[in-house]
């Protein structure tokens, strides 16, 4: 019996090492507490000698301490595995998480490298503009790319530093309040539409101011469609930067037009130059065959305006021919154009004029010059004028003839004795 007992006692230690390996150390205290009653009821029934036994007894606590201790320390590296198996699951998702940070940002950052390069395409051309006319395509190119705006207006200051609308496009505020006008940064507001198909309906503005360290350059005016509350800080930093690019272009057509003004208007008295009256006459006369209309030419010169000079001084010659300048503008339409042609000559292009009519408005501008008091000095002095007037087509039918009628009677009105105004139709 004794080699049966060996055979069970040493298939309950492998079942007890078995056991603890599965189970742990729930599996050890089972597995061996059944050892423990097999080898008790072998020893009852006498199946083995007492050696046998007693070393049976010692084989089974050092198994079961074998297996005791390998299902704990089974168990502790269990428990670090799982641990460790967690971390690193914790460590993927974070690692996942910055990757997916990652490509997000990535994402966004090429689609702000390609708003920028957009932004410089843009912003190219606009620099490259020399004229509001120009500016005009690309600009509102770039305000709908980058605002995707419904409608805008651009108001520029003058030389009084008064901002002048431009150039408009749509339904915007008509009126500019101090706020729009004194504010330096980007200004969203509201906006309750007074007419049209979109009456009533309240719209958002953004306001772009544009200044140049301390010159105002002028105001940028977008209208556009609603956006979320939270988008409002980005917009506004947007718009400034917007506004920041836009600056340059905008100075640099302001000073060509600045320039062209210039080129175009006579320093002392502020009128027209020759030149431009010219190509607006040759505009005028090829209106006039066209529509069958009419105008008239004013060829005006101040009498003894040399002999003023000469007497009192050019300063005083200068401030005449200022005030002669002033007086003939106001005496004049919107539609009407005046110009210095040389000297103290003045000549005035006036659209769809009436002959008959016209003769009366001469008489009241020369009245008008005549019956100013003109204060040089401590002295009142009367100044004069002569007038010589030319109709298309009766006078002349290209803009030589008519200006060569209108000067004509300009010499007759001066041989007749001056400060009198004569049609070219009653120069022989």
């Amino acid at each position: 019996m004794n080699g049966l007992s060996a055979l069970i006692f040493g298939a309950g230690v492998i079942l007890l090492l078995v056991s603890a390996y599965g189970a742990g150390v729930a599996g050890a205290l089972v597995t061996g507490t059944l050892l423990v009653l097999g080898w008790l009821i072998m020893a009852f029934y006498s199946w083995a000698d007492l050696s046998t036994f007693a070393v049976q007894g010692i084989a089974g606590a050092l198994g079961f301490w074998i297996a005791l201790r390998w299902a704990l320390r089974h168990r502790a590296w269990q428990r670090r595995w799982e641990e460790d198996n967690g971390q690193s699951k914790e460590r993927f998702h974070q690692v996942e998480g910055a990757v997916q940070q990652l490509r997000e940002t990535l994402v966004v950052k090429g689609e702000d490298v390609e708003r920028s390069l957009k932004q410089y395409e843009l912003m190219k051309v606009l620099a490259q503009a020399l004229s509001w006319e120009e500016m005009s395509p690309s600009l509102e190119k770039s305000l709908k790319h980058f605002f995707r705006v419904d409608a805008w207006a651009l108001h520029l200051s003058d030389e009084q530093g008064e901002l002048q609308p431009v150039q408009r496009r749509g339904a915007t505020p008509p009126e500019l309040n101090a706020k729009d006008i004194s504010n330096k940064e980007p200004l969203l507001q509201s906006w309750l539409i007074p007419s049209g198909s979109d009456q009533g309906k309240t719209v958002w503005v953004l306001n772009l101011p544009l200044w140049r360290l301390h010159e105002r350059i002028g105001l940028l005016v977008l209208r556009i469609p609603d956006f979320p509350p939270d988008q409002r800080a980005a917009l506004l930093a947007e718009a400034a930067d917007f506004s920041t690019q836009l600056i340059f272009a905008m100075a640099k057509a302001k000073l060509f037009r600045e320039l062209d003004r210039r080129s175009r208007t006579d320093g002392m008295t502020g009128l027209s130059r020759r030149g431009p009256f010219e190509e607006r006459l040759r505009e005028e006369v090829a209106r006039a065959e066209s529509f069958k209309s009419t105008f008239s030419i004013l060829m005006i010169d101040i009498d003894h305006f040399k002999r003023l000079n000469d007497t009192y001084g050019h300063q005083a010659g200068d401030e005449v021919l200022r005030t002669v300048s002033q007086r003939l503008k106001e005496g004049l339409y919107e539609t009407d154009l005046i110009a210095r042609y040389g000297g103290e000559e003045f000549v005035c292009l006036l659209p769809r004029s009436q002959p008959a009519g016209l003769k009366i408005k001469a008489e009241q501008i020369r009245e008008r010059i005549a019956g100013h008091a003109f204060v040089i000095g401590l002295e009142a002095i009367q100044v004069t004028i002569s007038i010589g007037i030319a109709h298309f087509p009766q006078d002349g039918t290209t803009p030589e003839a008519i200006m060569e009628a209108a000067d004509r009677a300009l010499y007759a009105a001066k041989d007749g004795g001056r400060n009198c105004a004569v049609e070219a139709a009653s120069v022989s």
